[in-house]
């Protein structure tokens, strides 16, 4: 089973299993992409994604996204239904809010001067301290976090039909942006009983608690690993 994978940026999971194909989609602004334009709305970064995903529905795919790149996960699946009659059999989401509930307390990150921005990516403990204090890095990097903060400021939440595919969403225990109760609101948004796994580990637990994470989403797409 082939599983597209949608990061919030390019360093997420991106292994699983031998029966488990992984295609991690990068977006422009990052890595090997850093001096393309990023894109700061949903339809732009949709229009990118969907046509990639297309490439793999022939096949069994599942969808997997973190932080922002939840958002796209979600919306790329609606897409795919309600566009092209595609279903993954999966859709992870990962370190994000109930999309309804995704802007509560959050301020338009995007407008803050240099010097909070910086702050706050510290506060979210995401990126090295090493490249934070680097100017002529940041000056790379920070049109790409606007962008994505522009992206989330500008989405809205429309209601639509949950996903016939199963759903699972991850959180960190310790992610000082979305708490166990945001997780528990995704319940509102899918079909029975919701599939909600909390990991050690802050927003970016995808990476403390890594394994755990691939074994989880291995579980749910091929069964459990032989010992």
């Amino acid at each position: 089973m082939p599983a597209a994978v949608l990061p919030h940026s390019a360093d997420g999971p991106i292994c699983c299993r031998d029966e488990i194909d992984v295609h991690a989609i990068q977006p422009p602004g990052r890595e090997d992409r850093l001096f393309e334009d990023p894109v700061d709305t949903l339809q732009a970064a949709l229009d990118a994604v969907v046509p990639a995903l297309l490439e793999y529905s022939k096949e069994p795919f599942a969808l997997f996204g973190h932080s922002l790149g939840a958002i796209v996960c979600w919306e790329a699946a609606r897409v795919l239904r309600e566009e092209h009659d595609v279903e993954p059999a999966h859709v992870f989401v990962s370190g994000c809010r109930a999309l309804p509930a995704v802007h509560d307390g959050r301020r338009d990150l995007h407008t803050l001067p240099e010097d909070e921005l910086i702050q706050e990516l510290r506060r979210m403990n995401g990126t090295p301290e090493e490249i934070l204090q680097n100017a002529d890095f940041m000056q790379m990097l920070l049109p790409a976090v606007r962008a994505d903060y522009a992206m989330l400021s500008r989405y809205s939440f429309q209601p639509q039909k949950p996903p016939g595919a199963p759903v699972t969403v991850f959180g960190g225990t310790s992610d000082p942006a979305v708490g166990m109760d945001h997780l528990q609101q995704w319940s509102e948004l899918v079909e029975g009983d919701l599939d909600a796994v909390v990991l050690p580990g802050d927003h970016f637990f995808l990476h403390s608690s890594r394994e755990p994470l691939l074994e989880k989403i291995a579980n749910r797409l091929v069964g459990p690993g032989q010992a």
